[in-house]
């Protein structure tokens, strides 16, 4: 299973114009493009946070908001990581069950091919 992304600490100011910061967020591990892209579709989000109004870098999101507006950009972050981390999951275990049954679907047909093979044996 891969490693779940977390987010690593608070929230940190880089830059400041007007009333707008530029925020980093680092996260514990560099994301997928895979995750990157199911973080990027959450299942809810709102007009003033919504991940097309940020952006990963390496181990990092960075979004610009004013203070005021933190905790709630906080509070979706978290469960878009959730999210894609979940997402990412429920993947591996589809493909894990993929292989299951392509191995299972192999291991009959060789089984029929023996069985065939015996009974024509004799012929």
């Amino acid at each position: 299973m891969a490693e779940l992304i977390k987010r690593v600490g608070p929230p940190k100011a880089t830059d400041l114009k007007g009333d707008e910061f530029t925020w980093t967020i680092q996260l514990s591990a560099a994301p997928s493009r895979e995750w990157s892209r199911i973080f990027s579709e959450p299942a809810e989000s709102t007009v003033l946070c919504h991940p097309r109004r940020l952006g990963i870098m390496h181990q990092a999101i960075v979004f610009k908001s004013d203070e005021g507006h933190l905790p709630t950009w906080v509070q979706y972050i978290d469960k878009w990581i959730g999210g894609a981390n979940k997402g990412m999951a429920e993947q591996e275990e589809a493909e894990r069950q993929r292989k299951a049954k392509a191995l299972a679907e192999e291991e009959d047909r060789q089984r029929r091919i023996r069985e065939v093979n015996e009974k024509v044996k004799n012929l």
